[in-house]
């Protein structure tokens, strides 16, 4: 979910800080969050990080199966 919205930790602050400025909060499994309290802000940092580090593992997975192939 996260991953689809921005690819790096600053880049889904950033939006986090728009739409928190807009008064979104993040839904859950039924449960809210709130970008502007400090446990949704944390949450919604640690789902950037795994998000970010998916995307990192990806990019790495991909560029080791091209060196295989170049060799």
């Amino acid at each position: 979910m996260l991953d689809r919205l921005a690819r790096s930790v600053p880049d889904a602050r950033d939006i986090g800080d728009t739409l928190t400025r807009r008064g979104v909060t993040l839904s859950l499994g039924g449960s809210i969050y709130d970008p502007d309290d400090p446990m949704g802000k944390m949450f919604f940092n640690i789902l950037a990080t795994f998000a970010e580090l998916e995307v990192d593992l990806i990019r790495r997975a991909k560029a080791r199966r091209a060196a295989e192939i170049a060799a």
